[in-house]
């Protein structure tokens, strides 16, 4: 067993015990790590252009301020910490930061290992896809996000779409489609249609979100929207992928199971601030459509 799946053994272990006090305990900061070469594009200019991550950026700044504006105010939660590449001037991202009004903290150079399991985010983005996967190899969860032209975003509700098996789920299911086969597979979800399956690596982002929605419920417009989109079918994948979100205390506004269709209609639809997918075809297909696809480098798909 490789060292991020008994990461990730563990952590869901200890979460079984304590999913029913989830919604119950008190919230810490959240940190989100991101690569500069991710939040702005390396360009000349008196201030770098914005990239593919500042739109979630942005939308993450807007939750944070509409928890400060809630009866009594909630301190933010998010926390957003940039790691300069070595390609980009500390200056000169600084100038970027003021010009675009964001709130961001830059870290001080180290190795990227030592950051992540200084700071603990539960999220970390970037373009730099080693650097990724370092990430996930250490138990973290985290995405490679790619510089592509975008819809334009609402600012006044964050969009997240999640696939599922290896992203939200672990790779379980997957592992079963790949060695054995479509039939096999199709056994594998009805035999274990009453057990959940365990927690993915972009587990602690989603509670994340979840537990902010709560924080919402008694206002007009709740500022987060959170999405599966999933290959799975309406029978018993798509049963099973809803009993474990239901047995997680964990709350999806929207759950699109496709059997096998295309994902990006459905994305182009929705007008995510990310899409997290764990199979580059599909982050390709959403790319290729204006949504900002990110790839999860995890489980069976990318060994």
């Amino acid at each position: 067993m490789s060292n991020s799946k008994r990461k990730l053994q563990s952590s869901n272990e200890s979460r079984k015990e304590k999913n029913k006090k989830t919604s119950e305990l008190p919230m810490t900061q959240l940190t989100i790590v991101v690569s500069s070469c991710a939040l702005f594009r390396q360009e000349t200019g008196e201030t770098y252009p914005t990239g593919v991550a500042f739109p979630l950026v942005k939308a993450l700044k807007m939750v944070n301020q509409r928890l400060s504006e809630l009866e009594p105010p909630i301190e933010e939660r998010f926390k957003i910490v940039l790691i300069p590449s070595s390609s980009q001037d500390t200056d000169h991202l600084k100038r970027s930061i003021v010009n675009y009004n964001l709130k961001v903290e830059i870290a001080h150079e180290k190795p990227l290992l030592d950051h992540l399991n200084e700071i603990k985010p539960i999220l970390y983005l970037s373009t730099n896809a080693q650097n990724v996967r370092e990430a996930i190899r250490e138990g973290f969860g985290a995405a490679t996000m790619f510089q592509s032209d975008h819809h334009e975003h609402s600012d006044e509700v964050l969009r997240v779409a999640f696939d599922g098996d290896g992203v939200l789920f672990s790779d379980e299911s997957e592992r079963v489609f790949k060695e054995k086969g479509l039939e096999d597979f199709f056994k594998n979800e009805r035999d274990k249609e009453g057990t959940s399956l365990a927690l993915g690596p972009l587990r602690e982002f989603f509670e994340a979100l979840v537990n902010l929605q709560k924080k919402f419920s008694n206002t007009k417009q709740n500022p987060i929207r959170t999405y599966l989109v999933t290959s799975r079918g309406t029978t018993s994948p798509g049963l099973r992928a809803l009993r474990t979100l239901r047995e997680n205390n964990l709350e999806i506004n929207e759950a699109c199971f496709l059997s096998g269709a295309h994902k990006w209609p459905v994305l182009k639809a929705i007008k995510p601030h990310i899409f997290f997918d764990d199979q580059m075809p599909h982050v390709d297909g959403a790319l290729k459509n204006g949504v900002i696809g990110a790839h999860v480098p995890y489980g069976v798909r990318n060994e």
